[in-house]
C-alpha cells in the first residue's frame, strides 16, 4: 500500500511550501505586534529561504547516511518546535532566529520527500503519477498559503493572543499527524556506503551556501560587507570542492555530475526558478503599486494562477506518459506565450478578465514543466545517491530562485525609478522570456526517451516487459 507513505511525505512537502507563502500577507500585522523595522521584516521572509537553501545538500546526505525515515521524522519534529517558537516570539530577533531554524528543518525534510518517491515508485509509470501529486501539492501549498495568511490574520480573536500567531501554530497539529503517519507508514532506508559523515565538508558547504544566499537575498541592505560575504562564500565553496576530490566518502558524490541528464535537469531548474520566483515577486509589486490594485484584488490573480497549476497537475502525469518530454516543451511554450500576452494586456483595464485567464494558463504551463522535471533529474540515479541527488537538485532551485529575485528585481526597480512600472515590467518580462528560451533549448538536448511513453497496446506482447525495462533503465533485463 503505497498511497499512505506517499501522502505522508507529501504532507511534509506541503508544509515547506505553505510556510513560504503564508507569512507574506501577515507581515504588516506581525510588524505592528512585535515593533519590528522594515529590514527585520524582510529578514523574516528571507531567512527561511536562506536556511532552506544552505542546508539542502546536507539534509539529503544525512538521510543517505543515518536513514531517511529517521532524518525525516527528526526534521519534522524540529520544524514543529520552530513553528511554536515563531508563534510565541515576542521580539523581532527571536522570530528571525526561529524562521531560520524552520528553514533548516525544511531543508532536512525536503530531500527525503523526493528520495522516498524514487524508492517507493521505481517504475517510470508509477513514479510519474507520484510526481504529478508532488506538483499538485506545490499548487495547494501556494494557494492555501496566500488564503490562510489573510484569513487567519483577520480572525475575530480576543486580545489574549494576536491572530497572526496562528499562521505558525497551525503547523503543530499538521506535524503531529505527519509524525504519526511517518512512524507507521514509512520504512527505513539508507545508503549502503560505509565510512564517516564528512563534518568539515558539511561545515564548509553550509557556511559557503549560507553566505552566498544571504548575499543574494539581502545583500543590498548589508552594504560593503556584502562583498566580503560573497568573497568568503566563494572561498569556502572552493575549499569544499578541493576537499571533496580527496574524500572516499564525499558529501557531494561527484558521480552525480557524470550523469548527463542530471546536469541538464539542474541547468533547466536553475533557469526555470530564476524566472518563476522573480515573476511572482515582481507581479505582486506591479499589480499593487503599478496598477494600484488592492491586496485582495491582486490576490485573485495568484489564486487564478494556482487554479491553473492544480488543474493541469491532475493531467500532467497522463500527458507525460503519453507524450514524454514533449509535455515539458509544450509547457515551456505555453508559459512564454502567457508572459508575452500579459505584457500586452495587463495595463489595459478593459481586458482584466482576460488577465485572469492568462494567469491560469501560466499556472498550467508551470505544472507541465516543474513536477516532471524532478522525474528527469532523478532518472537513473542509484539508490545510494538518491538523497544526495535530491538535495543538490533542490539546492539549485532555491539558489537560483533567490538569484532571480535579486537580479531581475534589481533591474525592475532601477527601470521603475527612472521610467515607469510598465517599462520595468517590460525589462523583467524580457529576462523571463530569455530564461524560458534557455529552458526550451536545454529540453531539446535531452534524449527522446528520458520520459518514456506508456505503450498500452504492447503490454501483452512477447518481449514487452524486457523492452519496457530497458526504456526505464530500472534494471538490466535478459530475454
Amino acid at each position: 500500500m503505497k498511497k499512505l507513505p506517499l501522502f505522508t511525505v507529501l504532507l511534509a512537502h506541503f508544509l515547506t511550501i505553505l510556510d513560504i507563502f503564508i507569512v507574506n500577507v501577515a507581515l504588516p500585522s506581525i510588524q505592528q505586534s512585535i515593533k519590528a523595522t522594515n529590514s527585520q521584516m524582510q529578514l523574516v521572509v528571507a531567512v527561511y529561504m536562506i536556511g532552506f537553501a544552505a542546508f539542502l545538500v546536507l539534509g539529503g546526505k544525512l538521510g543517505d547516511y543515518f536513514g531517511r525515515k529517521r532524518i525525516f521524522i527528526t526534521g519534522m519534529i524540529v520544524f514543529m518546535l520552530a513553528s511554536i517558537g515563531c508563534g510565541t516570539a515576542t521580539t523581532p530577533l527571536l522570530l528571525v532566529a526561529m524562521r531560520f531554524l524552520q528553514g533548516i528543518s525544511a531543508a532536512v525534510m525536503s530531500p527525503q520527500v523526493l528520495s522516498f518517491i524514487q524508492l517507493l515508485f521505481p517504475k517510470h509509470e508509477e513514479r510519474t503519477y507520484a510526481i504529478g501529486w508532488y506538483g499538485i501539492t506545490i499548487g495547494i501549498g501556494t494557494m492555501l498559503g496566500q488564503f490562510l495568511g489573510g484569513f487567519l490574520v483577520e480572525l475575530p480573536v480576543s486580545g489574549v493572543i494576536q491572530p497572526w500567531r496562528f499562521i505558525f501554530l497551525l503547523n503543530t497539529p499538521i506535524c503531529l499527524i505527519g509524525l504519526m503517519l511517518a512512524a507507521h507508514n514509512l520504512e527505513e532506508s539508507r545508503s549502503n556506503s560505509s565510512g564517516k559523515l564528512d563534518y568539515p565538508g558539511a561545515a564548509l558547504l553550509s557556511s559557503g551556501l549560507l553566505l552566498l544566499v544571504l548575499t543574494l537575498t539581502i545583500g543590498k541592505d548589508l552594504g560593503n560587507i556584502a562583498f566580503i560575504f560573497f568573497a568568503v562564500s566563494l572561498l569556502f565553496l572552493f575549499l569544499f570542492r578541493r576537499m571533496q576530490v580527496r574524500k572516499e566518502q564525499p558529501l557531494i558524490n561527484t558521480t552525480l555530475f557524470r550523469i548527463r541528464n542530471f546536469n541538464i535537469a539542474i541547468a533547466i531548474a536553475a533557469l526555470f526558478m530564476t524566472m518563476l520566483d522573480a515573476y511572482f515577486f515582481i507581479l505582486s509589486i506591479y499589480l499593487q503599486d503599478g496598477l494600484r490594485l488592492s491586496p485582495a484584488h491582486a490576490g485573485v490573480f495568484v489564486v487564478c494562477q494556482g487554479i491553473g497549476f492544480i488543474l493541469a497537475s491532475f493531467i500532467s502525469a497522463r500527458l507525460v506518459l503519453r507524450y514524454g518530454k514533449n509535455t515539458l516543451m509544450t509547457g515551456t511554450i505555453v508559459i512564454m506565450v502567457s508572459l508575452a500576452l500579459q505584457l500586452c494586456l495587463f495595463h489595459m483595464p478593459g481586458y482584466r478578465w482576460v488577465n485572469y485567464i492568462l494567469l491560469a494558463i501560466h499556472g498550467a504551463g508551470v505544472a507541465l514543466v516543474l513536477p516532471p522535471l524532478a522525474n528527469v533529474a532523478l532518472k537513473n540515479i542509484p539508490e545510494n545517491l538518491a538523497g544526495n541527488a535530491s538535495g543538490v537538485y533542490a539546492t539549485f532551485q532555491q539558489l537560483f530562485g533567490a538569484f532571480g529575485i535579486t537580479v531581475t528585481g534589481g533591474i525592475f526597480f532601477y527601470v521603475v525609478n527612472h521610467y515607469s512600472y510598465y517599462q520595468g515590467m517590460v525589462f523583467a518580462t524580457g529576462i523571463h522570456l530569455l530564461c524560458m528560451l534557455g529552458v526550451l533549448l536545454l529540453l531539446l538536448r535531452l534524449p527522446g526517451n528520458i520520459l518514456p511513453k506508456k505503450k498500452k497496446r504492447m503490454a501483452n506482447t512477447p518481449g514487452y516487459a524486457c523492452y519496457h525495462s530497458k526504456l526505464t533503465a530500472i534494471e538490466p533485463c535478459k530475454e
